[in-house]
């Protein structure tokens, strides 16, 4: 178990109930988590969270075995959070309800004291009002990097709060619908104008398939996504993408290389069930990641070639 992480992820830490064809299974989820999984693939890593008494002790093993400090996961009384994923035919998901429960309970105070000589901590979404009290605390008692990311149903309702925490936090992440709700625009084009003129340091839209934008010293800069054959779930994709994005620019301090390594990341993350695809991976540096994404390619390549050859 690792006691002195490089990056923290602060968020919550859940049991999905996943349905598929009529058939209920529960799982380990939680934006906390995925973040999590995707950050320790380039260092060591730890969660802050709350879970109930009913969160399986075989969920904490989980992590521990992927080199994932659970230290800062409190156990409370009463129930973790929940939340209720159906997916359909064509494998996408829907959230049909979500139930926070100990989640609720998450504050600055359950960093351990071990934890805040990271280097670097990701807030997941939660409400910004909680997320407002642990940048505060992050500040006054550490040197990090702070990264913080949100999601729709927030956007929508607390505007004013975000748009206050974008200047607050070193990387602040949305995806490309969540940047039209925080720019009152209709358009993708004009949200992106209007946030360019918001004050912030890093800015970060994700855009699925496509990859991402960078919004840094007044430069507006387009990140493909990587290619990949077989996607599986996208589930936590936006999560695994803020959580190598802050691992990688704690390592470089470059927000362009660390979208290009977030995008591949993300990637990968969707080529197998829930973080499954993430867990195995580790890397001695950005460098070797890197070699094992080309690797990849070019074998995606070799058999695109043999399959163009076979239907001609």
């Amino acid at each position: 178990m690792t006691e002195n992480p490089e990056i923290v992820t602060i968020g919550h830490t859940s049991i999905d109930s996943v349905e598929i064809g009529g058939k209920t299974t529960r799982q380990l989820g939680g934006a906390a988590v995925y973040s999590a999984m995707a950050a320790k693939t380039f260092g060591k890593t730890g969660i802050v969270s709350r879970v109930g008494r009913d969160f399986p002790p075989s969920f904490l093993k989980i992590l521990t075995e992927a080199g994932i400090s659970t230290t800062g996961i409190r156990k409370l009384n009463g129930k973790s959070t929940l939340f209720e994923i159906e997916y359909d035919e064509d494998g996408a998901a829907h959230y049909r309800g979500f139930k926070l429960n100990a989640g609720r309970q998450i504050q600055a105070r359950d960093i351990p004291l071990s934890f805040l000589n990271a280097k670097g901590f990701h807030i997941a979404p939660m409400n910004p009002g909680k997320q407002r009290r642990i940048v505060d605390f992050l500040r006054e008692k550490t040197y990090a990097i702070v990264s913080l990311n949100t999601y729709m149903g927030y956007a929508r309702q607390y505007k004013k709060a975000l748009l206050d925490l974008m200047p607050m936090v070193d990387i602040f992440t949305m995806n490309d619908d969540e940047a039209m709700v925080l720019s009152d625009k209709r358009t993708f084009e004009h949200a992106l104008k209007k946030l360019k003129k918001t004050l912030h340091n890093h800015i970060i839209i994700t855009m699925g398939v496509f990859g991402s934008i960078v919004l840094s010293e007044g430069e507006i800069n387009f990140f493909p996504a990587v290619y990949q054959e077989r996607v599986v779930d996208l589930t936590g994709c936006g999560d695994a993408f803020a959580g190598s994005f802050l691992a990688a620019y704690v390592k470089t301090g470059d927000p362009y290389k660390a979208a290009n390594i977030a995008n591949s990341v993300a990637g990968l993350n969707a080529t197998g069930w829930n973080y499954q695809a993430l867990k195995p991976l580790e890397f001695k540096s950005l460098e070797r990641f890197q070699l094992y994404i080309t690797s990849r390619q070019r074998r995606l390549k070799k058999k695109q070639k043999m399959l163009e050859a076979f239907f001609k």
